[in-house]
């Protein structure tokens, strides 16, 4: 995917730029995440979460968390 950023800088002043303007690209079907190869959300719904299948290779959009072990291990890091 091409990044589309661009900064426009003006700089009127010998102390440097007075004004710096950054545009970010909007959200298009080229560059969300359900476009992504290994993301499978074609049943996506309102609060569901992104889950790794290992058995098709993609993430899956759940509204229930699934599993084959039987154990859920949830580690959401440190703040």
């Amino acid at each position: 995917m091409a990044n589309n950023v661009t900064a426009t800088i003006n700089s009127n002043t010998s102390s440097g730029p007075k004004t710096v303007s950054v545009s970010l690209p909007s959200a298009t079907s080229s560059n969300r995440l359900r476009s992504l190869n290994d993301v499978n959300a074609t049943s996506l719904q309102d609060g569901a979460l992104l889950q790794y299948d290992a058995s098709t290779d993609k993430f899956t959009t759940r509204n229930e968390l699934q599993t084959t072990t039987g154990t859920l291990k949830f580690n959401g890091g440190n703040f």
